[in-house]
């Protein structure tokens, strides 16, 4: 089997803000990540590779912790490693004696996404900065924006229609309101995807309710 070149993939839709200022990204949630995994590479997983002891948090020459990432094939072929660092959420190293399970299960997903990215291009391109291939859509050109008198009366900002529909995702809703800790956060995550890939929810409620989580996180930190 050849491992599969997944440039392009990735759409606008896919893609949201996380953090403000200095430390602002375009950020594709590592659960997408995984189902075009599941889509466009079948039989491909993810791996974590242990130390000689048989620990998964290896330890860097300064006292921080890293993982070592790699894919394998449905005919047992495998990647290179991909080494991957323990970060806290500003992307600082975190001492090894200090790396939590919290850090460890987000490393695994964030070396999932950083690792598809480097053997397969998937999201290659938020990496690189480039822009991103808006699904079906012609080259959008930015009108520039009328001049407003300071006496102008401010308009109304226009009511956003929430997608929010179906009875699962609205109880998804509520549960990500009701949610008070980053491990009741991951959960719910994992709930979502799992509900959207029954097809219990919508591709826009998935979306949507991804960015409450997303702001719901931000607002824990």
């Amino acid at each position: 089997m050849t491992f599969p070149n997944l440039a392009g993939i990735i759409k606008k839709d896919d893609v949201y803000k996380k953090g403000n200022g200095s430390y602002s990204a375009s950020y594709v949630a590592w659960a997408r990540i995984a189902q075009l995994l599941h889509e466009h590479a079948p039989g491909v997983d993810f791996h974590l590779e242990p130390t000689s002891d048989g620990q998964i948090v290896h330890k860097a020459p300064d006292g921080t912790g890293y993982v070592l990432c790699y894919f394998t094939s449905a005919d047992d072929k495998q990647t290179s490693r991909f080494p991957f660092p323990c970060m806290d959420h500003r992307n600082n190293p975190i001492p090894f004696d200090k790396i939590s399970a919290r850090v460890l299960t987000d490393t695994h997903r964030r070396g999932l996404c950083a690792a598809a990215a480097f053997h397969f291009s998937l999201g290659s391109e938020l990496w690189a900065k480039q822009e991103l291939e808006d699904a079906g859509a012609a080259t959008e050109v930015e009108q520039p924006k009328p001049q407003l008198k300071k006496d102008a009366v401010k308009a109304k900002p226009a009511t956003v229609q929430s997608a929010i529909k179906s009875q699962a995702a609205k109880a998804g809703a509520q549960a990500i309101a009701k949610a008070t800790t980053l491990d009741a956060i991951a959960q719910l995550g994992e709930r979502l995807t799992a509900r959207h890939e029954s097809g219990d929810i919508t591709d826009e409620e998935h979306k949507e309710l991804l960015q409450m989580l997303l702001d719901k996180e931000d607002n824990m930190k």
